[in-house]
């Protein structure tokens, strides 16, 4: 069901025969709420796109788990555990590929500019998805990302250059913008901090300029969103895979924004600096004053911090040490915090710690050879999925099957869409297999993926919500 505004994780459900069940027996123990969900066109896709073979659709719903049976798995689950869950359709997005955006989550660098075909072409697959949501049982939340919408041109312009483009702009709309914004001063607070935001008018213009196409789109996926689900469903604009860290004034007027429109979303999810499969390597204070100024815009105006890219460099590094304390303390512990490939990558550290003559070692290791192998050629060949950054990487690589090496813990996902000449993910199947064949190997991840999420609950406050944020008719915290 919509949880609303209540704190709470969410997790991604990639495999779900492995993930659903640890996942849930944990979050039943803590007592809180969480959010099942998937990334949509990276991690999941409609089942036609799952089952194609078409070179096309190589790593669109990479994880190999289509949106009808991520839905399907978490509803059970729900029903199993008695467990209240909410169920997202995360990164619903206007982009040109898929493969720009893996390669921007993996360090290739933020690609820039949509034509009017690629977002046609994205509206059109939105609906796609949506639809076989719909006809899933439906989802309660959608994370929608129109971050390639946003102009980063205008970052690198003089003053006098926006100007010149803002005068541009319709005439009624730049008179209701100067109405709203223009040399007012914006007060906003919360426990131990006042922010005040002014606009002049070149930081005016610089945000109408560099933001309003990307809030008129994500007021289009919410419309086609609610049209085909039929339903109330809760909303989070992100923007963590912008380059650089987020304006707190750029918040405030996409919120601002939105708000004048009769919308307001339950989180919006900012970039605080975190990298995908990464650790926070900056200063703890540099984090704790820059996620206070954005909590204090978001929760001024309604809504909440929502943390993506919540993964560290391996299942056991937390994010770094010290760092979701950080978050719970920045927050007020009113925040929603995101994971969704370390549980993949857990089952991968879990299963190379078999013996040699196992099935699960030597899986993994096929595993392990096959993603090498894939992302070789793609340097060489110059693929689709090709960045300097891998090129990189590859080079490091000395020969070892450590599953912490960075181009295998940036690339494992590689192995859920391999297929064979059949068009089978033998590689996804031959996880699935081992899993339901070995009582150890279940019992070994089920243990490692329950002390995981006790970590990150216990850190970041979210034990026994389900008892301090009693159930209403839309919602815990709607």
């Amino acid at each position: 069901m919509y949880l609303g505004r209540v704190p709470h994780p969410a997790f991604g459900i990639r495999i779900p025969e492995i993930v659903v069940d640890p996942i849930l027996q944990a979050a039943k123990d803590v007592g809180t709420y969480v959010t099942l969900m998937l990334s949509y066109n990276r991690e999941t896709a409609p089942k036609r796109v799952i089952e194609s073979g078409e070179p096309k659709y190589m790593y669109m719903g990479h994880s190999g788990t289509s949106i009808a049976d991520y839905i399907s798995y978490a509803k059970s689950g729900a029903r199993k555990y008695a467990v209240v869950v909410e169920i997202e359709a995360d990164h619903v997005s206007i982009m040109r590929s898929v493969e720009r955006a893996i390669k921007r989550i993996t360090g290739g660098g933020f690609e820039e500019g949509l034509s009017e075909k690629d977002i046609e072409f994205s509206l059109k697959y939105i609906r796609e998805e949506l639809e076989e949501a719909r006809d899933a049982g439906g989802v309660d939340f959608i994370t929608i990302d129109t971050c390639e919408l946003v102009d980063l041109t205008i970052d690198r312009l003089r003053d006098d250059e926006v100007l010149s483009r803002y005068e541009e702009l319709d005439d009624g709309v730049r008179r209701e913008l100067e109405r709203v914004y223009l040399d007012r001063k914006f007060v906003l607070a919360s426990r131990n901090i006042v922010l005040e935001l002014k606009f002049d008018r070149v930081k005016l213009a610089r945000c109408a300029l560099k933001l309003l196409r990307s809030v008129e789109y994500s007021l289009r996926i919410r419309e086609i969103a609610e049209e085909i689900l039929g339903r109330r469903i809760g909303t989070e604009i992100a923007f963590d895979e912008l380059p650089g860290e987020t304006d707190e004034h750029e918040l405030f007027f996409y919120l601002n924004e939105l708000r004048r429109r009769g919308v307001m979303p339950d989180f919006v999810a900012p970039n605080i600096g975190f990298r995908k499969r990464e650790d926070y390597d900056k200063p703890l204070t540099k984090l704790y004053r820059k996620l206070r100024a954005l909590h204090t815009v978001a929760s001024s105006m309604g809504c909440y911090i929502s943390i993506h890219s919540g993964s560290g460099a391996h299942p056991y590094s937390d994010k770094g040490f010290g760092v979701w304390h950080v978050v719970r303390e920045a927050t007020d512990s009113m925040v929603k915090y995101k994971m969704s490939g370390v549980f993949i990558q857990l089952a991968l550290e879990v299963m190379s710690r078999f013996p040699r003559s196992s099935k699960p070692r030597r899986v993994y290791e096929e595993i392990y050879d096959a993603v090498i192998d894939h992302l070789r050629k793609v340097v060489e060949e110059r693929g689709p999925l090709y960045s300097k950054a891998l090129e990189d990487m590859l080079a490091r690589y000395r020969g070892s099957r450590d599953p912490r090496e960075d181009v295998f813990r940036h690339y494992f996902f590689v192995f859920q869409c391999l297929r064979d000449s059949r068009g089978v993910r033998w590689l996804r199947n031959a996880v699935v297999e081992v899993f339901n064949e070995s009582e150890d190997l279940r019992r070994a991840y089920s243990k490692e993926v329950k002390a995981l999420i006790y970590r990150l609950c216990r850190a970041l406050g979210y034990e026994g919500t389900v008892y301090r944020y009693p159930l209403g008719t839309e919602g815990v915290g709607g």
